[in-house]
């Protein structure tokens, strides 16, 4: 067992191949235990967990064909059971070199198993892009579910309209099915004309509205969602936040266990380790969980279950480094002229840090400083809530000229000049949850180093502060 919350079969190193580690996780629940199938060396893989913090080792599923058939590499898709049996939708992806008029790129098909663990090819199951509808082209992606209120199977795909202007044709077409076996052409349910293509995606009702997540590389690698009262849409944009995570957090599909709903994705790596890299396909597994806001959108929050998984406390000694601070049981800093901050403590390799900030009227930053190396900060990474923007951001010491990548930020929603921070960081990942907002980011040129709180150009008080070690 694998006992790492962050979880990948294979842990990055310098060089690392394309396509190394796991990606495009594709979730099912069954019998007390999430199934969590995911794509390895163009293939898939199976972990499964009970609680999103031990996983079984992972073990091969369905492998991918010889050059010249049409699952060269396999690609995404979905589980679902009919009778006595699961059925695995999947994508065909063609070897470029053999692709023709007759030979696409990209077919939907299929796999059987009794138990979820020993999956067979369907060869009777191939199901070709619908050039009727569709364009040829992106035709991948099959999200497969009963839906009780059309008392029918439904698939969706992820496509491209035939027409209209290049890269903003993606869209998400329903089919549906009595058996399984036969699908029909039922609607384009969402072409919005903004994307390239909705990759990965994934519908469900909680409450009274159905849900429409998707990803999209149009600029970053985003997951993205929309609502609707009705799985034919129309689908609403959400007024402020359509994303769940940064713009490194993709492909993600959610999964229930009849109470609760997880959205689990993937983090990307950066290429050779580099915080100043691009980043590359596939990463470690990140899960939240959903809930659902009066108005109908959505939020997260970390898993129950990962939360308990840290129990052990670290002593904290805080310090007042710049600015002035009353140490208490309560930290009140302010920095009017400037950047103030108090060193805490040293952090553990695997470990939590919780707090509440609350802010005066007017203050411009408050945050967390993590893995600072020493007292001159000489290394450091920065959980950055801009009280003046209503955004949170990840920054870090390394971030100069030559490393003009975009800002990893998120949209806040602050009330009242407060802020329930809570921070999870193990190895180079540090995945940080602000008032239902997250943002997962890496840094690979620090080390454990400590911890701090900070202010720039105001006054702050940081309650029920601790930091806790993750459990053996």
């Amino acid at each position: 067992m694998k006992h790492d919350i962050f979880y990948t079969p294979q842990e990055q190193y310098v060089g690392m191949p394309h396509a190394t580690m796991c990606g495009d996780f594709m979730p099912y629940y069954w019998q007390k235990e999430f199934y969590l199938f995911f794509l390895k060396d163009e293939c898939v893989y199976l972990t499964r967990t009970k609680d999103f913090v031990d996983f079984s080792e992972a073990r091969m599923v369905i492998k991918r064909g010889g050059d010249e058939d049409q699952e060269w590499h396999v690609g995404t898709g979905s589980i679902c059971r009919m009778g006595e049996k699961f059925y695995f939708y999947f994508t065909g992806f063609r070897n470029p070199e053999t692709i023709s008029s007759e030979n696409h790129e990209q077919v939907i098909m299929r796999a059987v198993s009794e138990d979820l663990l020993n999956w067979e090819k369907d060869s009777s199951f191939f199901m070709v892009p619908d050039q009727e509808h569709c364009a040829d082209g992106h035709w991948r992606d099959p999200d497969v579910f009963w839906n009780e209120e059309m008392n029918k199977y439904v698939m969706l795909v992820t496509a491209t309209e035939k027409e209209g202007a290049d890269d903003r044709r993606g869209c998400t077409v329903i089919y549906t099915s009595d058996d399984c076996d036969h699908w029909k052409f039922y609607k384009i349910t969402y072409a919005p004309r903004i994307f390239i293509t909705h990759e990965c995606n994934n519908a469900f009702k909680m409450g009274d509205k159905w849900y429409l997540i998707f990803s999209c590389f149009n600029n970053w690698w985003e997951t993205r969602y929309r609502y609707a009262d009705s799985l034919e849409g129309p689908w609403t944009e959400p007024a402020n936040d359509d994303m769940f995570d940064g713009r490194q957090f993709y492909a993600a599909k959610t999964v229930s266990d009849g109470t609760h709903r997880y959205l689990v994705g993937w983090q990307s790596v950066k290429r050779d380790c580099d915080d100043a890299a691009k980043c590359i396909w596939g990463g470690t597994l990140l899960a939240h969980e959903l809930m659902q806001k009066e108005n109908g959108e959505l939020e997260v929050k970390p898993l129950e279950t990962v939360v308990n998984a840290y129990s052990e406390k670290v002593e904290l000694i805080p310090h007042g480094e710049q600015g002035e601070w009353k140490i208490d049981s309560i930290i009140t800093g302010e920095e009017q002229q400037g950047f103030g901050w108090c060193e805490l403590g040293e952090l553990k390799p695997e470990c939590m840090f919780e707090t509440d900030v609350i802010w005066e009227k007017g203050t411009r930053y408050v945050g967390i400083m993590l893995h600072t190396e020493d007292r001159n900060l000489s290394k450091w990474c920065q959980l950055r809530l801009e009280c003046c923007r209503n955004r949170m951001v990840m920054d870090r010491f390394n971030r100069r000229d030559g490393d003009q990548s975009y800002i990893e930020e998120r949209p806040v929603d602050f009330k009242d000049n407060k802020a329930h921070i809570q921070i999870f960081m193990s190895g180079n990942i540090i995945v940080s949850y602000v008032n239902g907002t997250a943002l997962a980011s890496r840094c690979y040129s620090t080390g454990i180093g400590g911890i701090g709180v900070f202010v720039e150009n105001g006054k702050c008080q940081y309650e029920n502060y601790h930091l806790i070690e993750k459990n053996n």
